[in-house]
């Protein structure tokens, strides 16, 4: 009788010791995930960027995410250095409807020839360079005939200490090739074919070569794809959230958005079903070179297929669940390239 209560009593002190533990753990749990949003709050607020600017296209698509309305995003990737106004190297505009439960990506090659908002013809990635993020979203808008509700951009080469922040990425390399560095010394880095783990100078390289892949810039854009898969995967994996001070240490200065944290708030209850299932889009063409009166030579430039754009820009009109129209693609009108330097 007398051994049963000491066992009884040995049984509870162990529950006892247990539950303290547990709620030892849910404390500091509960602490840490206060401590994460305070944080993940001061560094909502140092990427702050500023809202768009109306334009005719997005003066009259107010969108309410609470609702649950469908929504477009302007991704950009810049290559901006210190001096130097930058150019947009990577363009990626996504639309999210819940209600289909789905994401479209669409990559635009940063050589399209696109009219700008002021009637010049030039590459895409020059709006960037003329007139910063308001050019940009105009010049997109123009061209796809879509409104852009939000930005986010990410300096490029914030690129190298983000994925330095998260210990390295792993990617599957489908060719062997030599890069430039941060540094723009040429043949600086090399990358086997398959599999291995980068750092962020690594990684940045694998992003932006381009001339040696036979697939010329559709192949950079999978690698791209393939490196911003890798980074959010990193980002969200539970080593990292010991390790979320640093990260964002390392975003801050790199990142500018027009989200706020209560939009970010509505995405995450509200759009998460769409984030499962991801469309990829391609903006089919041809490669040309025409002459470019602002360098004095013939410029690399990538022409769209006015056929299968229309048809794109339907596209993304109905996943938006806008009304069909009548468009007039000016994609290719013959007014001559550069008519002005960059600033």
């Amino acid at each position: 009788m007398r051994l049963n209560r000491i066992k009884e009593k040995r049984k509870k002190k162990r529950m006892h010791t247990l539950l303290i533990t547990l709620a030892i753990i849910i404390l500091a749990g509960s602490v840490y995930a206060t401590y994460l949003v305070l944080s993940a709050n001061h560094f909502l607020d140092s990427i702050q960027g500023s809202d768009l600017p109306e334009t005719s296209m997005n003066a009259d698509e107010k969108i309410v995410l609470t609702n649950k309305d469908p929504f477009s995003v302007l991704l950009l990737g810049v290559d901006k250095r210190p001096g130097d106004v930058g150019r947009a190297d990577s363009i990626i505009i996504a639309t999210i409807n819940p209600e289909t439960e789905d994401v479209r990506l669409l990559s635009i090659p940063r050589d399209t020839r696109v009219t700008l908002p002021d009637g010049r013809i030039d590459k895409i990635n020059a709006s960037y360079a003329y007139g910063g993020i308001p050019m940009t979203v105009e010049t997109i808008e123009n061209f796809l005939n879509i409104p852009i509700h939000y930005y986010a951009q990410i300096n490029m080469q914030g690129l190298v200490v983000l994925v330095d922040a998260l210990g390295g990425i792993t990617v599957d390399s489908p060719l062997e090739f030599d890069v430039q560095d941060i540094e723009d010394k040429e043949g600086e880095i090399h990358i086997d074919k398959g599999i291995q783990h980068l750092n962020g100078d690594q990684a940045l390289g694998y992003a932006r070569m381009r001339y040696d892949d036979p697939a010329g810039d559709w192949g950079r854009q999978e690698r791209q794809r393939e490196v911003v898969t890798e980074i959010i995967n990193e980002t969200i994996s539970i080593k990292s959230l010991t390790n979320f001070s640093k990260i964002f240490n390392a975003v801050g200065p790199n990142v500018e958005t027009s989200f706020k944290g209560r939009d970010l708030w509505a995405i995450a209850t509200n759009y998460t079903s769409a984030s499962q299932h991801i469309e990829t889009l391609q903006l089919e063409g041809e490669e040309a070179y025409e002459y470019f009166p602002s360098y004095g030579q013939d410029v690399f430039v990538w022409l769209p297929d006015e056929v299968k754009l229309v048809a794109l820009k339907e596209e993304l009109r109905q996943h938006l669940g806008l009304e069909q129209q009548d468009t007039i693609d000016d994609s290719s009108s013959s007014m001559p390239f550069g008519s002005g330097e960059l600033p």
